[in-house]
């Protein structure tokens, strides 16, 4: 078994069997005890998530921690660390498929899921911040009979803009990767699924000329892709670049942000790799060759996030100004102290295991150090917007703000209705790519093929 899984596929499958397990953990298979479990524990979370939503559109933003100087707080948040972890779903999908990258084949399905669930998370968070959420619309191009038009200098209009943009993208870009899976499933389901598949594939034949423009358009979707990951993380942090207050007011805020949300992407998905692989028996098609490549991802954007870490230190006492200094001296000594430490510790110290093969080729170490490093890169998303702000120039404002239950309750909700939608999806959808899986089939076949022609 071990020998398997240092390989990215077992050497007895074949087309048929590949194509009959994978099917069949949603046409026929009952779904394991696990996943009713996680299921019935997301579906709660969820409903505290909808009672928090309740009484915040009831009673207003006063439940969550939101005191002046803190007036930004647990829902900006969540809403850049949502973002984050949608993005390394898409360039799964689309940076590896560009570069051909054979580990690609058994993660993406669910790291595209992953990306599309986050976003929607992501999107319900700024709509909680506004003080008046019933007048969200004022945030769209709507026509200007009213005589109101978007403040185009709000960070808000450019936060609709970014996340609405790619939300619409993911969801093009991860149906474009079903449609030939869902031709699978229209034709070997009985009955109302069948036909249900049948629509969603929308006449997916699996000819030459299918084919054809359904590789051009994935190779175009994926072109686009990186720009689009880059330009919404660098629109959000400008929510807090283009500011004034030490602490935000950063250039380096853009890249750092790019990799911080790369970092607590792959992590997520090293993280649903190791639970899915397990839950479902998949620990041959999602190897320890998968996990060592998201373990050396994680690896790589550790040390860029550290990187960031540093010259976001050195610019500050670089620039000689005593509020910038203070900031992080604040940082370092004050209320906030075990938040910035304990950051150092999930994102560059824990990280650092990650040079050992034996470490990323481990199920259980990848799972603890994915969670960690999801916890370090929610942790830097709390010192930047509550650690920078909470003292300002005028000391008679200054004061120790803290999240408040309602805060934790719509936090934990978040993760139940995440956890919601992806639990649903990979039982309504192959988990692992038919299509792709294929491909890596055929291309071990050709390269046996070859090396009998040569060797005979």
């Amino acid at each position: 078994m071990k020998a398997q899984q240092d390989r990215l596929l077992p050497p007895d499958i074949t087309f048929a069997s590949m194509t009959q397990r994978i099917s069949d953990l949603v046409l026929k298979e009952r779904a394991p005890f696990g996943w009713w479990v996680g299921v019935i524990i997301c579906a709660l979370l969820s409903l505290m998530f909808v009672v928090a939503l309740s009484v915040l559109f009831t009673v207003g933003v006063g439940i969550f921690g939101i005191t002046i100087p803190v007036a930004w707080g647990m829902p900006i948040l969540n809403t850049i660390w949502w973002i984050g972890i949608a993005h390394a779903g898409t360039l799964i999908s689309a940076v590896l498929l560009i570069t051909r990258q054979p580990w690609r084949a058994g993660i993406n399905r669910f790291a595209e899921a992953m990306a599309m669930f986050a976003i929607v998370c992501a999107g319900i968070y700024p709509i909680m911040h506004l003080g008046r959420p019933q007048f969200f619309y004022y945030l769209l191009p709507y026509p200007n009979t009213m005589g109101l038009w978007p403040q185009w200098r709000s960070p808000l209009v450019w936060d609709f803009f970014a996340i609405f943009t790619y939300l619409v993208f993911t969801a093009s870009f991860l149906y474009m990767s079903l449609l030939p899976d869902l031709a699978t499933l229209r034709d070997r389901a009985r009955g109302w699924k069948a036909k249900a598949y049948g629509a969603l594939a929308v006449g997916w034949r699996g000819s030459a000329a299918h084919w054809e423009r359904y590789e051009k358009a994935n190779m175009v979707m994926a072109a686009l892709a990186t720009p689009i990951v880059v330009t919404v993380t660098g629109i959000i942090s400008l929510d807090l670049a283009v500011s004034i207050v030490p602490g935000f007011h950063f250039t380096i805020f853009p890249p750092y942000f790019v990799a911080g949300a790369l970092f607590s992407g792959f992590s997520t998905v090293a993280l649903l790799a190791v639970v899915l692989r397990s839950l479902f028996n998949l620990k041959d098609l999602v190897t320890r060759v998968h996990l060592d490549y998201l373990g050396r991802m994680m690896l790589l954007f550790s040390l860029i996030v550290a990187y960031a870490y540093s010259q976001e230190i050195f610019t500050a006492f670089y620039t000689g100004e005593d509020y910038y200094r203070t900031v992080y001296f604040d940082r370092w000594t004050g209320p906030y102290a075990p938040i910035w430490w304990s950051m150092i510790t999930c994102n560059v110290v824990l990280t650092q295991l990650l040079w050992f093969k034996g470490v990323r080729r481990s199920p259980i170490a990848i799972l603890c150090l994915a969670i960690t490093s999801n916890l370090g890169m929610w942790l830097e998303r709390f010192q930047i917007v509550f650690t920078s702000t909470h003292a300002d120039y005028m000391p008679s404002n200054w004061g120790t703000i803290w999240p408040t239950g309602w805060d934790w309750a719509a936090y934990l909700g978040s993760l139940g209705l995440f956890g919601l939608l992806l639990l649903i999806f990979v039982k309504l959808t192959p988990l692992i790519s038919l299509h792709d899986m294929r491909g890596l089939i055929a291309r071990r076949q050709g390269k046996e093929q070859a090396r009998q022609e040569k060797s005979s």
